[in-house]
């Protein structure tokens, strides 16, 4: 992380990011879930490019960017919760567009 970054709720970034048996990492993109940012830590979730449907997931889309860009189709997987110290974070790639960061939001809320 480059010193001063700061993140905001609704941007993707990527992070090297732990198979669930921990086997291995890989770079990863996450949503920042954090309202307040301003802390060494951050909480997030997973997005994945597996578009199999899955009910704690939501669709993400070119079109539900603000700004920056994704490689292909996603989806954000809101049963994916992670917190992540901010000197792990390699880069900011995008940020998602309020109405679909509620809708994050709203799944979030359902699941818990």
């Amino acid at each position: 992380m480059t010193s001063g970054t700061q993140y905001k709720q609704g941007d993707i970034l990527i992070t090297p990011f732990p198979f669930t048996n921990l086997s291995a990492i890989k770079q990863r993109p996450v949503l920042v879930l954090s309202k307040d940012t301003t802390g060494a830590d951050l909480i997030t979730c997973g997005i994945t490019s597996n578009l199999k449907d899955n009910e704690h997931s939501v669709t993400l889309l070119a079109t539900d960017l603000a700004e920056g860009t994704i490689p292909k189709q996603s989806r954000i997987k809101v049963s994916k919760i992670f917190t992540l110290e901010k000197t792990i974070i390699r880069k900011k790639i995008a940020s998602i567009k309020p109405a679909h960061m509620r809708a994050v939001q709203k799944l979030y809320r359902n699941l818990v």
